[in-house]
């Protein structure tokens, strides 16, 4: 495949959402140009298409969470707990990337390896995007889900980055076997590891952000992960898939400009 072609086919999946109808004709034109000097990068991969049915995926409506099975210990309201944990970056910066990922994925292992501490120096230290963490655990990955509630558990407590560059970091050792648990207690003091693992087991409000985030993927028709829907101006375009990060700060800069 030339470098053409395939550029051309990396641009071709800048996508915009179905409920919306972003103008970024010029953007694409002016970034095909651009890129078209750049070496060729090896190939995204793709991660296995999950076809997600609006049918049954709504936001849970509760009262607050109950108290965790340990006495003296409770946990916040995820509600807004989740608003903070979950999201980087200034509120008034003029970006906002929603990355959706699934834990046992490897190519969001990969996302968050190579591209994310990238996205975070460049953009989000500087002001010029906030990041929003969505969880999408794909059917076939039988420990996503149980991966994201000890995530969002751990961001109740203070501990969300940690924990979820720890899942993707050790993914090859947990996934196989199911065992989030002992990953997570090798990163946490015993105190907090106490408190996460009562949450992760009886706490029903736990799921609500991962709800929300199900509808969000719903709404916006995402079929694979890793995902990132970025949002200017009002608009919301999709980039699905594994994005180099050389395609992704030059669009990133063309929003900007």
């Amino acid at each position: 495949m030339t470098d053409n072609n395939w550029i051309d086919e990396s641009l071709g999946r800048l996508e915009p959402a179905s409920d919306w109808t972003p103008n970024t004709t010029a953007a694409l034109a002016h970034l095909k140009r651009k890129d078209r000097v750049h070496r060729a990068w090896r190939r995204s991969w793709i991660w296995t298409t999950a076809i997600v049915s609006v049918v049954g995926i709504s936001l849970i409506v509760a009262p607050a969470p109950a108290t965790c099975a340990v006495a003296g210990i409770g946990c916040a309201n995820t509600v807004k707990a989740a608003a903070s944990y979950k999201e980087e970056g200034s509120a008034h910066a003029p970006i906002t990337v929603e990355i959706f990922t699934d834990y046992e994925c490897p190519h969001c292992a990969l996302f968050y390896q190579t591209v994310y501490p990238s996205l975070a120096r460049e953009f989000v230290s500087t002001g010029k995007v906030r990041i929003v963490h969505r969880d999408f655990p794909l059917p076939q990955h039988p420990s996503a889900r149980l991966a994201a509630r000890y995530a969002n558990a751990a961001g109740q407590w203070g501990q969300y980055n940690l924990v979820v560059s720890t899942l993707f970091n050790t993914q090859q050792q947990w996934s196989p076997n199911g065992n989030v648990d002992d990953v997570v207690a090798q990163v946490l003091p015993p105190g907090t590891m106490e408190k996460v693992r009562a949450c992760v087991q009886s706490d029903p409000g736990l799921d609500r952000s991962l709800e929300s985030d199900m509808a969000v993927v719903a709404q916006d028709q995402i079929n694979q992960t890793p995902t990132l829907v970025i949002v200017a101006k009002g608009q919301r375009h999709k980039l699905a898939g594994a994005q180099s990060w050389e395609i992704l700060r030059a669009y990133l800069n063309e929003l900007l400009k």
